[in-house]
């Protein structure tokens, strides 16, 4: 299973006997070992009905014998395992036999690095539907995990402010949740985080402001590609930078139209271009905005921009509006 199965188990109140978390996304193995824990030590005399030990370090028949120890006052004991990733093909063999008949009266957590399935070990947590992967998130997983860590700040955040996280942070859950408490402290009275705020609290403003910008000239979208390039002229990025970022995606747009034409698919093309999912939906819309003439016309015109920005004293702040404007077809 994975997190969110094990959530909504948690939440009807479903606790199992065993659980072996594991996965490379530290953020969502914390947040179930807590919901776990607070799950099963909810009620009773929390000191007498946890023990907690550490691969590597312990003798396995000691973190039976544990298991196997009655509740005091309460009706589940905890026993956790961290590090389980250090147990040795000896230990694995020893605790087989509990998680063959484990103690209805326990769970035991085992918290690692990953599994092989291949394993005695893994198959035997397997049948028993006790591995819970903690994999990061797909792209497209990501707005609903933001939306969740932001409910837990007690506020809401805009479409917009999702898509820009995902385009900074990526599929780093503990990194959302950092911008998520800068932005929701710097909204002081306010409950709806904005892409403004997110801007506002992060570091890589330039970076973030500069994607953006291609995403909107790729879009053939002026209002925006405008509203952008001044955000990034102001920020001080070096206009040579700009016209090489743009020269990029067009070079990518020219590859897709090329890939297209000679009867290639959108997987031949995934290959190519090597975009993120999200990032890959959006280019291929892109791709039906432009024919292979403005494309040509683009990079003529890049070129004659660089010449000029390299030789002259030119406006190029509002040689670039110009150029927005061109490529958006005004």
């Amino acid at each position: 299973m994975n997190a969110e199965k094990l959530y909504s188990e948690l939440k009807e109140d479903k606790i199992r006997s065993i659980y072996y978390l594991y996965g490379a996304d530290e953020y969502l193995k914390q947040e179930s070992y807590n919901r776990l824990t607070g799950a099963v030590l909810e009620s009773g005399i929390k000191d007498f009905n946890c023990d907690i030990f550490f691969g590597g370090e312990v003798n396995v028949d000691s973190v039976i014998t544990a298991a196997n120890t009655f509740p005091v006052m309460a009706e589940r004991r905890l026993v956790v395992l961290k590090d389980a990733n250090r147990l040795t093909a000896g230990d694995e063999e020893s605790l087989l036999s509990y998680i063959s008949n484990p103690s209805p009266y326990t769970t035991l957590i085992m918290v690692g690095s990953s599994v092989d399935k291949r394993k005695k070990f893994f198959s035997s947590l397997g049948k028993n539907n006790a591995l819970v992967d903690h994999s990061p998130p797909y792209e497209n997983e990501m707005p609903k995990w933001i939306k969740w860590i932001a409910k837990k700040k007690n506020v809401s955040i805009s479409a917009e402010a999702v898509r820009c996280l995902v385009d900074i942070v990526g599929n780093d859950l503990g990194s959302i949740e950092n911008e998520i408490e800068k932005a929701s402290i710097y909204l002081g009275d306010r409950q709806t985080i904005e892409l403004e705020d997110i801007e506002a609290v992060t570091v890589d403003v330039k970076e973030i402001t500069i994607f953006q910008f291609i995403d909107a000239i790729g879009n053939k979208d002026l209002a925006a590609s405008l509203k952008k390039l001044n955000k990034i002229m102001d920020s001080g990025m070096s206009p040579l930078l700009i016209i090489s970022m743009i020269a990029r995606q067009m070079r990518l747009i020219w590859v897709g139209i090329d890939t297209l034409k000679k009867g290639g698919t959108d997987s031949d093309l995934r290959k190519k271009v090597r975009l993120p999912t999200g990032a890959f939906r959006n280019y291929r819309r892109q791709l039906k905005l432009f024919k292979e003439a403005e494309i040509k016309k683009a990079f003529n015109d890049l070129t004659e921009l660089d010449l000029k920005f390299k030789s002259t004293a030119v406006d190029k702040g509002k040689s670039l509006e110009l150029f927005a404007f061109k490529l958006c077809g005004y």
